[in-house]
């Protein structure tokens, strides 16, 4: 193993350090070490190790009520204190996995530009993962693909996969007194199936082992890492990754949307649509554009990112793929300048356009030819690399 991820807090809010934004946390409690910070213990004991610390923190908070209802600023604030504190606490952190946002509230309701910022700023080499389900780095640094599903065998970027180490009726998510008796996977399954599997396809494999109240891997699950850390060997002649596609290290959260035909807005909501839940769509016949509004004059913007249509169920799910389009930019909604065009492959992978700098509040996507000759858009993202 190379790292683990320690869950700080899930959708319950439970905290396992000591947050002044919170009583709901393992200082509140009669706690054996009494520090009130597990996370401590748990980064020093993992570098002690050799092994790299990464933290897992749940925005959605059922016992706060955070995510249940509009988002409010002052939750933003918790939020963004929450991560000050785990970021400015334990050293360097190099990755942060984000769950209970896309899926949940969106990127436009809980600000990803704000909170992005934030990380970058407080850890300047922390990747930032947040679990979109979309199989593309729609607003990552790494694709996460979560337990049931897989990771593609054309996949050329950083991903990881996990899955449980035990599966029950309940929750095998978490710690209970069946893990000492439970039934594992089998060593062939978790060598054969998952790190020779996925290595190829650069996906890191996670491994979710639940720990007991002591904060300890119960021995059932000890003796199987045992195992297979004798039946896995890494492929040291695997090949590096493949050079990756610029990313939106600026994101910039439009204003406004319209569209020739259907609701522009679901093009632009930050939501996770992988079951079709705000996806735009036209209802006439192509060519057809999307224009969104910015909300005020950008500079030095030079990269948009496009996600088709996914529906993880359905595979291959290609219809509405913009494969011939046209995108152009404007000061004030009427002069329109010509910035890039091209054909795209008619799939589901997130599309990467970038051009020479421009300054500009509006941009326009222009299908000009799509799968299916209609078109549809999960999100629609414009920035600054």
């Amino acid at each position: 193993m190379k790292f683990g991820i320690l869950t700080t807090k899930h959708h319950d809010g439970f905290c396992l350090w000591d947050s002044k934004y919170t009583d709901n946390d393992v200082a509140s409690i009669p706690w054996k070490n009494g520090n009130g910070d597990v996370g401590l213990e748990y980064v020093e004991a993992f570098r002690n190790k050799g092994l790299e610390p990464f933290l897992y923190y749940s925005v959605w908070d059922n016992t706060s009520a955070i995510g249940n209802r509009p988002i409010t600023e002052e939750q933003i604030s918790i939020i963004k204190g929450q991560f000050t504190e785990l970021l400015s606490n334990y050293g360097e952190i190099k990755m942060l996995f984000i769950d209970g946002w896309s899926w949940k509230k969106g990127h436009k309701t809980l600000p990803y530009n704000e909170i992005r910022k934030l990380v970058k700023e407080l850890q300047p080499y922390c990747l930032l993962l947040d679990n979109t389900h979309l199989p593309c780095l729609y607003n990552n640094n790494l694709i996460h693909f979560e337990a049931g599903s897989s990771c593609p065998p054309d996949n050329k970027t950083p991903a990881l996969l996990n899955k449980l180490v035990y599966l029950d009726s309940g929750n095998g998510w978490f710690w209970d007194e069946r893990v000492s008796t439970a039934e594992l996977l089998s060593v062939d399954e978790i060598v054969n199936n998952h790190p020779t599997f996925l290595e190829p396809r650069w996906c890191n494999f996670i491994l979710n082992l639940p720990p007991n109240p002591d904060g300890k891997l119960d021995e059932n699950i000890v003796s199987r890492l045992k195992e297979i850390g004798h039946a896995w060997f890494p492929n040291l002649d695997r090949s590096p990754l493949p050079k990756q596609e610029s990313q939106i290290d600026k994101p910039i959260t439009p204003k406004s949307a319209s569209a020739t035909s259907g609701i522009a807005e679901y093009a632009i909501d930050g939501l996770n649509d992988r079951y079709y839940y705000s996806v735009w769509e036209s209802t006439d016949s192509l060519p057809q554009s999307i224009t969104i509004d910015l909300g005020q004059k950008y500079c030095g913007i030079d990269i948009i990112t496009y996600v088709p249509k996914y529906n993880p169920v359905i595979k291959p799910m290609i219809e509405a793929s913009i494969t011939s389009y046209k995108i152009s930019a404007s000061l004030d909604s009427i002069n329109f300048k010509n910035i890039s065009c091209g054909k795209w492959n008619g799939d589901t992978k997130m599309k990467v356009v970038t051009f020479e700098p421009v300054d500009a509040r509006y941009f326009r996507l222009e299908a000009l030819s799509a799968n299916n000759n209609f078109v549809a858009a999960t999100e629609i993202m414009i920035g600054r690399k």
